[in-house]
């Protein structure tokens, strides 16, 4: 064969592969598409790498952590790291490491149940107004701007003097005060939406208003809902570490990131005791930063100018 040939013949060989790579690519579902672009995004699949590390140690603590996260032991009170205690023990002796590890459950349970909530009752206000729109719309987009200007940790707070403090209440909270932002998205999804084409045949075909809704609407605003889920769950954990960090969150001895940072407010323990708070500040900021990583490789898995 000739080198003339042997060129032609790679050629050939190039535009076939190409050609059955656009063929996938043309043929791969909007699913897939968004894998394949998130799997691209390296800090985004080194934070779920992290989040599922953490994830796993909260959900699997009672085989994680090496000793009960309550047990009171006077004579190991304020022990540094060591092979017994990896992270040392706290001013009553208990072990900082498996309350890391147990307070992960309640710090993620927090974030996740607060924005299930917000998203819930979001999703369903701001579908309500962007589809029907007129004085529905006005209504109750003066409510959200109305909820938006309540500072969370004031009215949590005022909330925690009232009623006391407590997990539930905490999560309740929480999730009422961050609904407006989902709401928000979702209805400017289906203010575009409504236009498109295929909205304007279910209504011609006399599809009544709530099955558009649930079955042609909203398929087509889950990438809007999940990367504000992935954001808002970072949000709840670092407002939930906030409150409790003020004593008006999760109460001891329910252990949690926040309240466990708490003991930092003492100028001596923060200075000279650093495995008192060091441990739940780092699983707080890795925490935040994976799901804000997962979070930005979702919104651009989900960008249409990403997909190629």
């Amino acid at each position: 064969m000739s080198d003339g040939d042997a060129v032609v013949a790679a050629n050939d060989s190039a535009l076939a592969r190409a050609g059955r790579v656009a063929e996938r690519v043309k043929t791969e579902s909007p699913w897939r598409k968004t894998i394949r672009l998130f799997l691209r995004h390296r800090l985004a699949v080194t934070g779920l790498v992290v989040f599922l590390i953490i994830g796993g140690m909260a959900l699997f603590a009672p085989i994680v952590a090496t000793h009960n996260p309550n047990t009171i032991s006077l004579t190991d009170r304020n022990l540094p790291p060591s092979s017994e205690h990896f992270f040392g023990t706290d001013r009553t002796g208990r072990d900082t490491f498996s309350r890391t590890v147990y307070a992960g459950r309640v710090s993620l349970a927090v974030g996740l149940a607060a924005v299930t909530i917000s998203i819930t009752l979001g999703t369903l206000l701001g579908a309500v107004a962007g589809y029907f729109g007129g004085w529905i719309d006005t209504i109750l987009m003066r409510l959200t701007d109305v909820m938006m200007t309540f500072p969370p940790v004031i009215i949590i707070l005022t909330v925690a003097a009232i009623a006391g403090p407590g997990v539930g209440k905490t999560i309740l909270v929480i999730g009422l005060l961050n609904w407006p932002i989902p709401s928000r998205l979702v209805r400017a999804k289906f203010m575009s939406l409504r236009e498109q084409e295929f909205i304007h045949a279910a209504q011609a075909l006399g599809v009544d208003s709530s099955r558009t809704i649930r079955k042609h609407l909203l398929p087509n605003a889950i990438d809007v809902l999940i990367v504000y889920a992935s954001l808002g769950v970072a949000s709840a954990i670092l407002l939930e570490a906030g409150i409790s960090f003020l004593g008006a969150g999760v109460q001891p001895p329910t252990p949690s990131w926040g309240n466990m940072l708490n003991v930092a407010r003492n100028v001596s323990v923060l200075e000279n005791d650093p495995w008192l708070w060091m441990p739940a500040g780092v699983a707080v900021v890795l925490t935040v930063l994976a799901v804000n990583f997962i979070g930005d490789g979702l919104r651009d898995a989900f960008d249409p100018r990403a997909r190629r």
